[in-house]
C-alpha cells in the first residue's frame, strides 16, 4: 500500500505495510491486547525506534524488535510468523 490505511481498512489481525517508492515506510496494524489502537511502526532505517518486518513462506508477519506500549493496555509483545507472542512484563495478556 502507498498511503497510510484508514480505519475500516485496518481490521484486526491484519498486518498493513505502507510503502513509498518501493521503500518500506510502516507496518500498520491494530493493537492485539485489546485497546484496539492503531499502531503505525517505522520501518524506516534512518529513523529511531525502526522495526524490520518479514514474511515467511506462508506471508505471515515477522516484526523485531518487540513493541512495547505505553499506553493503558501497557501491553509488550514480539509478533513471530503471524503469531502474536506476549512478553512477561505485558500488562494484558491479549483480548
Amino acid at each position: 500500500m502507498d498511503r497510510h490505511p484508514k480505519p475500516d481498512e485496518l481490521p484486526p489481525g491484519l498486518l498493513v505495510v505502507v510503502k513509498d517508492g518501493g521503500y518500506l515506510k510502516w507496518a500498520c496494524f491494530r493493537c492485539p491486547g485489546g485497546c484496539g489502537e492503531k499502531l503505525q511502526l517505522s520501518l524506516n532505517p534512518s529513523r529511531r525506534p525502526r522495526w524490520t518486518v518479514g514474511l515467511d513462506w506462508l506471508r505471515r508477519p515477522t516484526l523485531t524488535p518487540s513493541v512495547h506500549q505505553f499506553n493503558a493496555c501497557r501491553c509488550h509483545f514480539v509478533l513471530k510468523n503471524g503469531i502474536v507472542n506476549w512478553c512477561r512484563d505485558s500488562g494484558r495478556r491479549g483480548a
